[in-house]
């Protein structure tokens, strides 16, 4: 694995961001033989897959290459705590946007139009639309749907409360946020005629990125490079892979360098989200004002998959109390 800077590309300091001449991953479009991928999404939040039929979308002009769960060359995995997370679903899409196939095309434009023409034959299932439903439910996948519980208590809490001369109690509620960084997720993944591939994506661990890239692709940590490059914001939103385990599929699948960039609406649908969180807070305090109790009760929304979840929700332990 190496981790290196992109040469060439504009300057990194305040002024170029300020003046929007800040180079992106994204901005490498004329790199020799560039195709351009395209990522087909799950119309529903929750289904079977009956079906993926993408033989109409192979022989489409321009199309280089086509790809569904059965052309990932390793694990079908990806995540940061929990490799929970289908690279392209096999059989079963848990969230509106989940990835299920995906093409290489001369142009974004061809790309696209053979998404339009892969079959897909969904059986939808019931949806959980509340984090206080999930626990009680089967296992969407996995042993439970509880990803992690954690708590933290300093003396008697029960004991403070009764010396209180006043209590406050409120319920909160925090919504889904969206990251909205100005570079949406995207990049350039190359083959480096060594049966290696070399990343230049817009991302916030570059060895970790590589190590979990490596075993989708099938590879040798060796035969990874992930060229760090500039980010145009993240927010904890680009922890995660994004679009460079498609790419990577496909610039092995042609031979040839491979741009994914996916658009604001795009983003805003399959990108990783601050978890909206239910919160029962309870503060006691003497009549000084003096604070004798704190109590909070809280439920984190992690979605469909782990991704950082657990350290999340330790950040927040850490804040509330």
């Amino acid at each position: 694995m190496e981790l290196k800077a992109q040469p060439g590309m504009a300057g990194t300091g305040v002024l170029q961001r300020i003046g929007g001449r800040l180079g992106y991953a994204t901005d490498q479009q004329h790199i020799p033989g560039l195709l351009h991928g395209a990522i087909l999404r799950s119309r529903y939040a929750h289904a079977r897959l009956l079906r993926v039929d993408t033989t109409r979308a192979r022989s489409m002009p321009g199309v280089r290459a086509v790809v569904t769960a059965e052309d990932v060359p390793g694990l079908n995995r990806f995540g940061i705590v929990v490799r929970d997370q289908p690279v392209l679903c096999e059989d079963r899409v848990r969230y509106e946007g989940d990835a299920i196939a995906a093409v290489a095309a001369d142009s974004l434009e061809q790309a696209r139009a053979a998404l339009e023409v892969i079959d897909v034959d969904y059986d939808p299932l019931s949806v959980v639309d509340q984090a206080e439903m999930a626990e009680q439910m089967a296992p969407l996948h996995g042993e439970s749907n509880l990803l992690a519980r954690d708590s933290l208590t300093r003396g008697d809490s029960e004991a403070a409360f009764a010396r209180c001369a006043v209590i406050v109690e409120h319920h909160y509620q925090t919504p889904r946020q969206m990251h909205a960084f100005m570079e949406t997720e995207g990049g350039v993944a190359i083959p480096d005629n060594n049966g290696g591939v070399v990343f230049r994506v817009g991302c916030q661990s570059g060895h970790r990125d590589a190590e979990q890239l490596a075993d989708i692709l099938g590879l040798k940590l060796s035969q990874v490079t992930v060229e760090a490059t500039p980010t145009g914001g993240a927010f904890g939103g680009k922890d995660e892979l994004t679009i460079q385990p498609v790419a990577g599929i496909l610039a092995l699948q042609t031979g040839l360098p491979v741009l994914v960039h996916l658009d604001r609406f795009e983003s805003c649908r399959v990108g990783i989200k601050r978890h909206p969180v239910s919160v029962v807070m309870t503060t006691g305090c003497d009549s000084q004002g003096r604070i004798l109790a704190h109590r909070v009760d809280a439920l984190l929304d992690t979605g469909a998959y782990a991704s950082l979840g657990p350290a999340v929700l330790e950040n927040f332990l850490d804040h509330a109390t």
